[in-house]
C-alpha cells in the first residue's frame, strides 16, 4: 500500500508542481476546541449520554437482582425443575432485552451527537471555505488525524496554517 502511494505521489508530483496549487492545512479539533458552543454542545451530549447510562444502568441493577435471587432459590432448593427453566427462560430474555437496549442507546447517543455537532461542522466548513477563497487555496489538508498522527508525511512549512484564520472568521461572523 505504501509502495501504491508512493508510486502514486511520484507520478502525480510533475503535474501537481506544473500546476502551482495552493494548498493550506488547518487543524479542525483546535478550531472546533476554539468556538464557545462547542463546550455547550459536548456538555448537552454528555448529559445525553449520563441519562441513558443511568436508564441502562438501573435496569441491569434489576437483571442481576433477579439473577442474584435466582442462583439463591435454586441452591436453596426452592424451585421445581420446571419453576427453573421458566425462570431461565425469563432472565435470559430480559439480558437480550439489555443487549438490544444498550445497541438502541448507542444508536441514540451516535444520532444526538450527529445532531448536536452539524451546526458546527457546517460553520466551520463554511468558514474554512470563505478563508479558503480569500487566501487562493486550491486545498486544504487535514493537520492530523483522529488518531494525532499526521495525514501528511511530510510538507514544506510554505503550506499556510489557516487554522486561526478560520478561527477569527468564526468568531467574527
Amino acid at each position: 500500500m505504501k509502495k501504491l502511494l508512493f508510486l502514486f505521489l511520484l507520478l502525480t508530483l510533475p503535474v501537481a508542481l506544473s500546476a502551482q496549487l495552493k494548498v493550506g492545512v488547518m487543524d479542525p479539533d483546535l478550531v472546533l476546541d476554539s468556538l464557545p458552543e462547542a463546550a455547550q454542545v459536548q456538555s448537552e451530549l454528555e448529559n445525553f449520554i449520563q441519562q441513558r447510562q443511568t436508564t441502562f444502568q438501573n435496569r441491569y441493577q434489576n437483571w442481576l437482582a433477579e439473577v442474584t435471587a435466582y442462583a439463591e432459590a435454586v441452591e436453596a432448593g426452592s424451585l421445581s425443575e420446571s419453576d427453573q427453566q421458566n425462570e431461565e427462560i425469563r432472565l435470559t430474555e430480559i439480558q437480550e432485552e439489555l443487549n438490544n437496549l444498550q445497541m438502541l442507546i448507542e444508536r441514540q447517543i451516535q444520532n444526538r451527537q450527529n445532531e448536536l455537532f452539524s451546526p458546527l461542522l457546517q460553520r466551520v466548513e463554511n468558514a474554512m471555505a470563505e478563508v479558503s477563497a480569500e487566501l487562493g487555496l486550491d486545498f486544504v489538508i487535514n493537520k492530523t488525524s483522529n488518531t494525532g498522527d499526521p495525514i501528511v508525511y511530510y510538507s514544506s512549512r510554505r503550506a499556510p496554517d489557516i487554522t486561526e484564520r478560520v478561527i477569527q472568521y468564526l468568531t467574527q461572523n
